[in-house]
């Protein structure tokens, strides 16, 4: 249950402007999916799908994401999908970038490159933490994930360094203070997967509290849908094809499907001649037309949601409640073509309840720390925006890694 409004107002009224505690635990901050920039640059081997396409092959590094090229000028569209699509190497069992083109994450480290977490970055500063000494960000490629042990993750390897260096890096400008990782959606499964691929003992010197906003580690159903019918980013007259091959060629969006463990046997889509649920995810990868997926989730994906261990570190989990979620599919005579009908239930309006409160499993784990605070009526998408989330936010992250602990009575 989360706090009562008062309580959080009497933590705030410690958080002013002027009160720069001194002892706070350094902040770790690690973006949802499509929450940070993306660079890119065309080589001399990029394959141009029309003239247009091939103009940037000269400017160097440009914004590949957010797009706002894309967003006012439509023909600019299939150069979009080109340059973001990934590629899935059966041979080499890993994803790459389109063939010549190079993307880089700018702004590693700071809170500041982050998309649309400002306002907890001022408030968090307003508590006193400082960008680059006190304050951090770890954005990533969100396009891509990591994979189970014997599986090659290029790309998911290197975030991981690199996350591991920012912490210990983070403790160490901190008088050796461990610090709080705060994760949002698609980033609360890359910081628990990043845990677990930690040792015990290094979890425990340079991790001392993780908040884990909109957590989604069982999936959703809305992850079904969207390879269904593509994703499109916003953009203008998005054709279906290129939105359903923008997001069958990423790897995290097979990390959105529902998971069996979590979701177990219950219907997620229905057709006229078949029910797919968790259980036979393979199967329905096959008949939307993406057999081709089913090798990458079989031995990339399923092996690391299998189960959920608790990383043994404290955890607090912030999730929004009491928002119609899209839970079931049902397409009627055209299939897959057509338009479902959708059967709503509890959660945030993206993720299913089911997956939001998969970390209550962790009660009573031997060693385990966890809190979770409901918040009735905050969208996935509202956690940055929301004045009540935003505060409930601030003061869980106070509680955790402030220098005056909080009584607070649950």
């Amino acid at each position: 249950m989360a706090p009562a409004p008062l309580l959080v107002v009497a933590a705030l009224l410690l958080l002013s402007p002027g009160n720069h505690a001194k002892n706070l635990h350094p902040v770790v901050l690690v973006p949802g999916y499509g929450s940070n920039k993306i660079d890119a640059r065309l080589t001399a081997a990029y394959e141009p799908s029309a003239p247009s396409c091939g103009a940037g092959a000269d400017q160097g590094w440009f914004q590949l994401w957010p797009n706002h090229t894309g967003m006012h000028d439509a023909s600019q569209v299939p150069c979009f999908a080109d340059q973001m699509s990934l590629v899935y190497d059966a041979v080499a069992d890993d994803y790459h970038n389109a063939d010549g083109v190079a993307t880089r994450v700018p702004s590693f480290g700071s809170a500041r490159g982050l998309i649309g977490w400002d306002p907890l970055v001022r408030r968090l500063e307003g508590m006193g933490y400082r960008e680059g000494e006190s304050l951090f960000g770890a954005p990533y490629d969100f396009r891509y994930a990591v994979a189970p042990r014997g599986h090659p993750s290029t790309v998911g390897d290197r975030y991981f360094r690199d996350l591991g260096r920012l912490i210990r890096r983070a403790s160490r400008l901190n008088q050796g203070r461990s610090a709080v990782v705060v994760a949002h959606s698609y980033g609360c499964a890359l910081t628990y997967q990043f845990l677990l691929a930690r040792p015990l003992p290094w979890r425990w010197r340079f991790v001392k509290h993780v908040i884990l906003l909109a957590p989604a580690l069982g999936g959703f159903a809305e992850g079904m849908h969207g390879l269904i019918a593509g994703i499109g980013y916003g953009l203008p007259n998005v054709t279906r094809p290129t939105m359903t091959r923008l997001a069958r060629s990423q790897q995290s969006t097979l990390w959105r499907l529902p998971t069996p463990m979590v979701f177990r046997d219950r219907p997620l889509v229905v057709t006229k001649n078949a029910t797919y649920s968790a259980c036979n995810m393979a199967e329905f990868l096959e008949a939307i037309g993406f057999p081709e997926g089913v090798r990458p989730y079989v031995t990339r994906v399923l092996p690391m949601w299998e189960a959920l261990p608790a990383p043994i570190v404290p955890v607090t989990g912030v999730i929004g409640v009491g928002v119609r979620t899209p839970e079931k599919f049902v397409f009627g005579t055209e299939g897959f073509e057509g338009e479902p009908e959708v059967v709503y239930s509890d959660g945030d309006g993206d993720i299913n309840m089911v997956s939001l409160v998969a970390i209550e499993e962790w009660s009573g784990v031997e060693g385990q720390v966890l809190k979770v605070v409901r918040l009735p009526g905050v969208h996935h998408g509202g956690f940055f925006s929301d004045d009540f989330a935003l505060k409930s936010i601030v003061a869980e992250i106070y509680e955790a890694g402030g220098s005056i602990e909080l009584d607070w009575k649950w």
